[in-house]
This record gives structure tokens, sequence and C-alpha cells, in this order.
């Protein structure tokens, strides 16, 4: 019904647009599939609203979405015949995941509609640093379509030099592709909290997509055993220390699955959080494949790898780097052995071994804190049009 909605809501907005002048340049920004505020776009949305008040900028938010109190700024709710409007007039729209997802629905395919995307500047942020996972393979008519969606964007920012080669298996245009840094390591700093905190936070599987038993995975299980292994939990109560779990967004479904291991030293993170705050403040980072672990590369914080589905992920997803010889950290396949790096790592002071040393120069470009600014320089250099009000 909503996706109806966002049809007729659509065709509403073309019956306004002429009557509505923006008295400002406006530009239009979210990610996540609107669900959530987090991430470059997050970033990049407040230096806008600090930066540059000239610009009449508003976030793209589904109006159930827990975020949505805590969006700093204007907001408009996403489907609604005010955010196509807003869409029409944008001079630029920036999105993590894609236009039609963040931003406007089905906004590529209606008529007259696609029209305006054409036609409006297209900037693809990415919601993290490319490197672990390839692009998914389609077939048919959907591999032609996501072809044609990734090509059609104007301009694509990419963290770094792997990210941008990565880009390109994504069928983006080559030309739109610039090095400019991701824009949420200018708000990256540690920050000392009272309780000392590590971080679990696994990436998704295509293979979990949709699963109707998602508690007999493989992935359900593993995680199960580590967040209920006492050798762990002794260690951690011993050390007054708190594991924080958060699932990748894509997996938010799922999440109340694992509150049953919740206890006084494995807190289970709802979809809501405002992982940032909990990165800037955790000392270690647990993971498999996610690209969040460039954050901790960024901080000089440790990163330890639990890959106990490896020659799989290999095989479905892939990755832009090898993940048998150029894994920064600690690897485990198993959770005994995982356990062990995680106690080890602690006892050693949360200092970087070598090897974790080499991840900075992979997962990060610059470390100046002007990776806003020079993605904003860039739109406004590329695009004329970007800080004007009329057509």
């Amino acid at each position: 019904m909503d996706k109806i909605y966002a049809i007729i809501n659509a065709y509403l907005a073309l019956v306004s647009y002429p009557f509505f002048k923006p008295k400002k340049p406006l530009w239009l920004i979210g990610g996540h599939n609107a669900k959530l505020y987090t991430d470059n776009a997050k970033v990049f949305y407040e230096y806008i609203l600090k930066q540059h008040p000239n610009i009449d900028i508003y976030w793209v938010i589904d109006k159930d979405a827990p975020a949505f109190e805590h969006i700093k700024g204007k907001k408009v709710i996403k489907g609604s015949v005010r955010a196509y409007l807003y869409f029409y007039h944008a001079k630029v729209v920036l999105f993590s995941d894609t236009l039609n997802s963040d931003i406007a629905p089905f906004s590529f395919v209606l008529p007259l509609v696609k029209h305006f995307y054409k036609k409006t500047y297209k900037v693809y942020l990415s919601h993290g640093t490319i490197a672990f996972k390839k692009m998914p393979a389609f077939s048919g008519k959907l591999a032609q379509l996501k072809k044609a969606i990734f090509y059609s964007y104007d301009l694509a920012i990419a963290s770094t030099t792997l990210a941008q080669k990565a880009m390109l298996g994504y069928n983006i245009n080559p030309s739109a592709i610039v090095l400019c840094g991701s824009a949420r390591h200018d708000a990256l700093e540690s920050t000392e909290h009272n309780k000392n905190t590590i971080l679990l936070t696994p990436t998704w599987r295509p293979w979990l997509q949709g699963i109707k038993d998602f508690d007999g995975s493989d992935f359900f299980h593993q995680y199960a055993l580590l967040l209920s292994h006492k050798k762990l939990l002794m260690y951690l109560k011993v050390q007054g220390i708190t594991l924080q779990f958060y699932l990748h967004h894509m997996l938010h479904e799922h999440w109340e699955a694992f509150k049953v291991y919740e206890n006084d030293q494995v807190h289970v993170l709802p979809p809501h959080t405002a992982i940032d705050t909990t990165i800037k403040s955790a000392k270690l980072m647990l993971t498999d494949y996610s690209s969040t672990c460039s954050d901790f590369y960024y901080l000089q914080k440790p990163v330890l790898f639990f890959q106990f589905d490896q020659k799989r992920f290999s095989e479905d997803v892939g990755s832009e780097i090898s993940l048998e010889n150029d894994i920064f950290g600690e690897v485990a396949f198993d959770v005994d052995t995982f356990v062990t790096h995680i106690i080890n790592t602690i006892e050693n002071g949360y200092a970087l071994n070598n090897k974790q040393k080499e991840g900075e120069k992979y997962f990060i470009h610059f470390k100046d804190k002007q990776n806003c600014r020079r993605i904003y320089d860039t739109i406004c250099q590329r695009n004329p049009k970007a800080l004007l009000c009329t057509p």
C-alpha cells in the first residue's frame, strides 16, 4: 500500500510543481532506505547545515523510522507529496545506497517522473568503505536495470584508491568517480567512557536475505556460540568490559533473535542505536568483513576478524582484497580461537600489532578532516547549478 501511495504522491507533486519556487538552492540527502540517520550522509548533512546555511537541505526519512526525532535540521517524509515536490526542484540529491531507496521511490522508472531523475545532480556517497564486498551479480532485466542506475550517477565519492577500483565494477561511469575520502571520518575521534566497551559488528550475507529460518542458520549459530562463550563472559566480567553487539542494517529485522544472550557483559544494540558514538568509544572492534573496520584503523584501534564462512563468502560475495593474504588483524575461523585473540588483545592493552597497522594504507587515504569540504567543492565545481534557486 505504501508503494501505491508513493506513486500517487509522485504524480500529485507534478501538479504542484509549476507553482512552487524555492527561495534557496534546494538539496536532498538520505540513506539506508530512509530508516537510519548515520554514516557518510549524516556527517555531510550536518556539515552543510553548519558551513553552508545558504543551502536549503532536507533529510529524507521514513515516517516510522526510530531515528526521526534525532535528525538535526529540516526533514521530509519519504514518499510524500512534499518529498517528491522537493525532489523535482532539487539541485543536488545525495544518498548512501540508491536514490530510489533513500530519496524518491520508483523515480528511475515512472513516466514523467524519470525526467526529473535525469536532470537532478545525483551524488552517491556510499555508506562505508568499499573493500570487502564486490557488487552482487544479477542477471536478466534486473542486471540491466542495476547497471543503468549506477551509470546514471553524476558523482560517486570514493574514500580510497581501492574504493575507486571497486566502483568501476559497479558500472559507475569512470569520469564520475572522485577520490574525496569518507565524510564520516571528519567526525571521528576517540572518546573515553567510564565503562570499557568492545564492539562486535558482523556484516550481512546475501544468502540470509529473506531467510525464513534465521535461527537455524550457521550465522546465528556461530554468533550465539560467541555471545554465550563461558570463558569470554567470565573474562569480560572480571575485567569490567561490556561487549556491544550490533547487526548490519540489512539484518536489523533479526536483531531481537539475539536478545536471549543479553546479560551484564553483553548488550544487543537495537537498530536505532547511534553506532557512530559506539565506534568512537569502543576500544576494540570484532568483525568479519565489515568496512566499518576503516573507522577503527582511522582511530588507530585494533580490529579482529571472525571468518567462519570465509570460503562461502569469497565464492558468493567476493572481495576487492585477498581474504587469505590481505587481512589486517588476527583472523579466526572458529569461536574458541577468536575468544583467545580477543583476550590476548585486551591483555596487551589494546595495542596494535604490526599486521593491524598495515590496515591504514588500504582503508584510509585522507586524515586531514577535510573530506566534507572536498565533496562539497567537487559538487560545486562539477555542477554550476548546485547553488542556484531557479532552473
